[in-house]
């Protein structure tokens, strides 16, 4: 795979697969090209920018390979970002690779350079969306802290439906 980026300049190594397509001691900061999306859906809960995780461009994470995961998942992300921040481990997404910098410990890739067989993700917990009941139409932020009250009954819930049953 190769990834062509600006005027021909190739990131990581072309055609590596994971994890040798790694950037090691590279940071992409934010540089105007941080993406800014609801995460909460897919399992961040804490560590986003300004504490909210339905409008953030990071989250603590358990390992880099929940940077994949969610990259992958998320149709805007071009590059993804594995560090560190007030003592914690981060993910961080991108629009593009503007303000990409050495730094030491860092590790960047491009939303292609994830392990061999990991798939995007579905919002929420994927057992609830049936009968056309869905993420969007049940947990997006604009019907509040608790979702679509039309979505829940004894079964479902927010909690149980608006996060995912896996951590990242």
């Amino acid at each position: 795979r190769w990834v062509l980026l600006g005027l021909g300049v190739v990131a990581g190594r072309p055609g590596a697969e994971w994890p040798a397509c790694q950037e090691q001691n590279v940071v992409i900061r934010n540089a105007g090209r941080a993406l800014f999306t609801n995460l909460q859906g897919f399992g961040a809960t804490v560590g986003c920018f300004q504490d909210d995780c339905q409008n953030t461009d990071k989250f603590v994470a358990s390992s880099i390979e929940s940077c994949t995961k969610v990259c992958l998942s998320l149709p805007e992300c071009e590059f993804w970002v594995w560090g560190q921040e007030e003592g914690e481990q981060k993910c961080w997404f991108r629009l593009g690779d503007d303000g990409r910098e050495d730094g030491e410990g860092w590790i960047s890739g491009a939303k292609a350079c994830s392990p061999g067989g990991q798939q995007a993700m579905v919002m929420g917990n994927n057992e609830c969306w049936i009968d056309g009941f869905n993420y969007d139409t049940c947990c997006d932020p604009k019907f509040g802290p608790s979702g679509n009250s039309q979505c829940w009954d004894g079964v479902f819930n927010y909690d149980r439906c608006c996060f995912p049953k896996d951590e990242l």
